[in-house]
């Protein structure tokens, strides 16, 4: 046999042996979906049902082999609802709760140390599913199914549904930081996008030479901009801009090391608390926390000019926000603290 006929015979090989693979992962997907849908009283000729089952054959293999059948299948019936616009009932929420835990059980043993945290982490999102649901905000609601992908994800794996470690220790520090980013988020009305829009693009202020190289090759190294692309960021910055991003980078490995523990809110109060010689609110805490997880993003809107003040207060909200939590913690100093340091 020739070379090329064997490197054919091996590609069909690996194509067939893909999708075998590929088959039997979807008809694992079908069956979780199936089990779901049966808990849930859902029946086949709902939109969701139909939708779902829609989406099964436009997953790719990688996905599929990614996680287990059903948590995959818990993503998918939660994509399905946001297209057609459904709305979970508490108790529907609740079903899915409760097939995943026993999916996650079915993997664990009963003798395992963190048993007991588990089921007290799983009563605790009950309990509270079941008794506040109805008073969340619309907005809350809309976006609970994928909090509870994220928590569910954590307990299984450690991880949340875009692969950020958390601890399954922290599950509920995690669920509660997520419901509180999401009503942080609605008051703020968060917009992140990538591209700024026409009327967002930056107009110097001032044509300030930045000199200070290390602010320069630090942003360079966080952003992984090249520092004249840097450079020429700065120079239409405001002075209290400069100055916070020049705070942050200057307390970059602090802010790492927050970055490092947000998923565990105890810890995070714990070291903040330490760190400031005071004590913190919770509502603060799972500020600082948000603010934190956002600091990439909160340079890279700095450097880009995309928080444009709003007209009828003047400032940026997500901006301000944002520079609240940092300033919560030590990172940046706020505006009446800079003025005072001047005037001592």
């Amino acid at each position: 046999m020739d070379a090329i006929n064997r490197k054919s015979m091996n590609l069909d090989l690996k194509q067939s042996i893909q999708d075998d693979t590929s088959s039997h992962l979807r008809k694992s997907l079908y069956e979780e979906l199936l089990h779901y849908f049966d808990n849930m009283k859902i029946s086949s000729d709902d939109l969701l049902y139909s939708t779902s089952i829609s989406f099964v054959e436009k997953i790719s293999l990688r996905e599929m082999q990614n996680q287990p059948s059903f948590l995959e299948a818990v993503r998918v019936i939660v994509q399905a609802a946001r297209t057609i616009g459904y709305n979970f009932s508490p108790f529907e929420l609740s079903d899915i709760l409760t097939i995943s835990v026993g999916e996650i059980r079915k993997a664990r043993s009963t003798e395992e140390k963190n048993f007991q945290t588990f089921d007290q982490v799983v009563f605790n999102i009950y309990k509270d599913l079941n008794e506040n649901f109805q008073s969340f905000s619309e907005s809350l609601k809309a976006s609970y199914p994928e909090i509870l992908v994220n928590v569910i994800s954590v307990i299984h794996s450690g991880k949340d549904a875009l692969g950020e470690r958390i601890d399954s220790y922290n599950a509920e520090a995690y669920y509660r930081t997520r419901k509180a980013q999401q009503y942080l988020t609605q008051s703020l009305n968060l917009d992140f996008s990538t591209e700024p829009k026409a009327n967002q693009i930056r107009k110097p202020v001032t044509e300030r030479v930045i000199s200070d190289k290390g602010l320069v090759d630090s942003l360079a190294q966080i952003t992984g901009r090249s520092t004249d692309s840097i450079h020429d960021a700065l120079k239409g910055l405001s002075e209290y801009d400069l100055n916070s991003i020049k705070d942050l980078c200057n307390n970059y490995a602090k802010l790492q090391k927050y970055y490092d523990i947000a998923g565990d809110e105890q810890e995070f109060k714990e070291r903040a608390e330490k760190e400031l010689g005071k004590k913190l609110l919770d509502s603060q805490v799972q500020h600082a926390i948000l603010s934190v997880r956002r600091s990439k993003v909160y340079i890279e809107n700095i450097l880009d000019d995309k928080f444009v003040p709003d007209k009828t207060h003047g400032i940026n909200h997500v901006k301000h926000n944002l520079e609240y939590g940092y300033q919560l913690i030590g990172i940046i100093q706020s505006k009446r603290k800079r003025k005072n340091r001047r005037l001592d």
